[in-house]
C-alpha cells in the first residue's frame, strides 16, 4: 500500500494532557484511567478526529495489561491506534485510546521454548515502526520478506489491516507474523499461534519473557491465529509479535512506460501474469511487479501505464541515492509537493483548471522511468519522499480474475467524474498479492489485484471522487475495501459477510476474546457487531 503519510502522523491537540501523562507513574495513571488525561486525537489524513476520555502511551507490558484490566472493570472501551495512517475509523474509540509510540523496541526471543531454532525469527513490540524494524533487521543481516511503499506505519498497524506489498509470491505483511502476544478482556495476556506453531507446548514457560509476573496463555489454534493477526483491532491489543524474516537482500528496480493495448494483447505482460505465466517472454521475470496508470486517454487514444519491475538478489548491489531514482529532478519535484502550501496551491489549481490533470498524470508517469535503480530491499520498496505529500487515498481488492474489467471500468468512471469537474491528481496504482488464510484480510481465499486511487488532500473534489469509485466497485464487483483506506464504506454486517466467506468464523473468535465488549470501537459500531453497543 502506498500510504502517503509522514512519519509522525498522530496529532494530539491537547498538549497539556499529553505532557501530564508522561510524568504519571503507573499506579497514578491507572487510578485516573478514564477520569482524566483526555484529549483530542486526529489521524494524518484528517478524516478522523476523536475526543477521547483518556489518552495514554503504555511503555511496557505491565502498563498495557493494567490499562486493559482497568477498562474491563469499568466497562469502558479501550483501543490502540497505529501511527494514524488509516483514513477510516478502524483504530479509534472515544473512551480509552492508547497510542504505540513507546512500545517500539526489539525484544528477546526465548529460543528454549521453540520446536526448532531459527535465526530468522525476530520478536519486537507491536508499536515499532516499519522503518525502525528495517534498520534493526538490516544490522542483523535480515530483511522483511516484503513490504508496502511506505515505512511509517507500526508493525501491528500493518498487520491489523492486512497492508501489503506487491508480488504474487507474497501475501499481506500479516503473513510474516508467526506468533503474537495480545492482551484480551480482563487484562489477560495470550500468545496465539497456528496449530503447528513455532512454540513447543511442553517447554512453554507460561509467563512473559521480560516480566515473569505476567502470566501468558499459549493458544495454538488455526482459527484464533487467522482471526487475530488481521482483526481490525477488535480482539485485543497486541503487545509483541514474532515474525519470520528473510536474509538481507537487494533489489534492482526497472521502470518503463507502455500502453494498455500492449499490456493486454494476447502475449502482453498483464495477460501473461493473469494466465499464470512469467511476465517476461524472454529473460528473467521480476519477483515484484506492479503498475501505475492514467485513467485518461493519451494523445494516441490509448492509456499510458508505468510498469515497475523489481528483481531480488542476495548478492550485494550498488546502493544508489534517492536522487538517482527516475529522471533527473523527479525527487526534487516530489519534495515540493510535500510542502503543504505548494500542495494546497496545486490542489486548488486543478480544481480551477481540471483539464490540466491529464497532462499532469502523463508527466508524472514519464518522470518515473528508470532503467536501473538498486539498493537494499527496504530502500527500494519505500517509494520515497512522495509519501509525505498531503494526500487522501482509497484502496480496493479485486479477485485477480477481475483485473482487466476493473481497470477498464476505472477508465469509464474517470471520464464521468472528469465531466463533473472531479479529477485525478495522481496516477492510479495496481498491485498483485497472494491469497492468505487470515479470515478477514482483503486477500482471504483469493489472489488479489489491489487498486489504489490517490489524490491531493486539499482538493475540494477528491473525497467525492474516491467515494464514487468505492461505491461502484463494491456494487458491481463485490470488491473488498481496504480496512484502513475505505472511508467507512461498509455500514452493516451483512455487507462484510457477503464479502468474506470466513466472516462468521472470524466473528466467533472476535466474541471469544472480546467477550464483554472491551475492544469495541467506532468500526464495530459502524458494522453493527459491537458486543456492548453505545446509545
Amino acid at each position: 500500500m502506498l500510504a502517503n503519510t509522514p512519519q509522525h502522523a498522530t496529532r494530539f491537540t491537547n498538549q497539556h494532557n499529553k505532557q501530564r501523562f508522561s510524568i504519571l507513574s503507573l499506579s497514578l495513571a491507572t487510578s485516573v484511567l478514564l477520569t482524566g488525561c483526555g484529549g483530542d486525537w486526529q489521524n494524518w489524513f484528517e478524516t478522523e478526529k476523536v475526543t477521547a476520555e483518556y489518552l495514554g502511551q503504555p511503555e511496557n507490558a505491565e502498563q498495557l495489561t493494567e490499562y486493559v484490566a482497568k477498562a474491563s472493570t469499568n466497562k469502558k472501551r479501550i483501543r490502540m491506534t497505529g501511527s494514524g495512517h488509516s483514513a477510516s475509523d478502524v483504530a479509534i474509540t472515544t473512551e480509552a485510546l492508547l497510542t504505540p509510540e513507546r512500545l517500539n523496541k526489539p525484544l528477546s526471543l526465548n529460543t528454549d521454548s521453540l520446536k526448532m531454532p531459527d535465526p530468522q525469527l525476530v520478536r519486537v513490540q507491536s508499536g515499532i515502526k516499519v522503518a525502525d524494524l528495517n534498520s534493526y533487521l538490516d544490522k542483523n543481516g535480515l530483511a522483511l520478506q516484503n513490504m508496502g511503499g511506505y515505512d511509517g506505519q507500526t508493525i501491528a498497524g500493518v498487520m491489523m489491516t492486512a497492508t501489503h506489498g506487491s508480488g504474487l509470491a507474497y501475501g499481506p505483511m500479516a503473513d510474516q507474523i508467526v506468533s503474537l502476544q495480545m492482551v484480551v478482556d480482563g487484562g489477560r495476556m495470550v500468545q496465539i499461534e497456528p496449530r503447528n506453531g513455532i512454540t513447543n507446548p511442553a517447554k512453554f514457560k507460561g509467563y512473559l519473557e521480560e516480566n515473569k509476573k505476567i502470566p501468558v496463555q499459549l493458544i495454538q489454534d488455526d482459527d484464533a491465529y487467522n482471526a487475530a493477526r488481521v482483526s481490525i483491532g477488535s480482539m485485543g491489543i497486541v503487545y509483541a509479535v514474532v515474525l519470520k524474516a528473510d536474509r538481507k537482500f537487494w533489489l534492482r528496480e526497472v521502470r518503463t512506460t507502455t500502453t494498455w493495448s500492449e499490456l493486454t494483447k494476447p502475449d502482453g505482460k498483464l495477460t501473461r501474469l493473469l494466465n499464470g505465466l512469467p511476465v517476461n517472454v524472454e529473460g528473467n521475470s521480476p519477483e515484484h511487479w506492479e503498475l501505475q496508470y492514467s485513467p485518461y486517454l493519451n494523445k494516441d487514444n490509448d492509456h499510458t501505464f508505468l510498469i515497475t519491475e523489481r528483481y531480488r538478489t542476495y548478492t550485494p548491489l550498488p546502493e544508489q541515492q534517492p536522487l538517482e531514482r527516475g529522471k533527473p529532478g523527479t525527487d526534487f519535484l516530489s519534495t515540493l509537493l510535500t510542502l503543504r502550501p505548494v500542495g494546497t496551491t496545486a490542489a486548488g489549481f486543478l480544481d480551477l483548471f481540471p483539464s490540466l490533470a491529464k497532462t499532469l498524470l502523463e508527466s508524472t508517469l514519464d518522470a518515473q522511468q528508470d532503467d536501473n535503480f538498486t539498493n537494499v530491499s527496504y530502500k527500494v520498496f519505500n517509494v520515497g519522499v512522495v509519501n509525505h505529500t498531503a494526500a487522501l487515498a482509497t484502496e480496493t481488492a479485486f479477485n485477480i480474475n477481475q483485473t482487466i474489467p476493473a481497470i477498464e471500468r476505472s477508465f469509464v468512471i474517470a471520464e464521468q467524474q472528469f465531466n463533473a469537474g472531479r479529477v485525478h491528481s495522481a496516477p492510479v496504482a495496481i498491485r498483485f498479492v497472494k491469497q492468505t488464510d487470515a479470515l478477514i484480510a482483503m486477500q482471504n481465499g483469493q489472489n488479489s489485484m489491489f487498486m489504489e486511487i490517490i489524490g491531493l488532500r486539499d482538493s475540494k473534489t477528491i473525497k467525492n471522487l474516491l467515494v464514487n469509485y468505492q461505491q461502484t466497485f463494491l456494487s458491481e464487483f463485490k470488491a473488498r475495501p481496504h480496512w484502513g483506506l475505505d472511508l467507512n464504506l461498509l455500514t452493516q454486517e451483512s455487507q462484510a459477510r457477503a464479502l468474506y466467506p470466513s466472516w462468521d468464523r472470524w466473528k466467533v473468535q472476535y466474541q471469544r476474546f472480546n467477550s464483554t465488549g472491551t475492544f469495541d470501537g467506532k468500526i464495530t459500531d459502524r458494522l453493527g457487531i459491537s458486543i456492548r453497543p453505545r446509545p
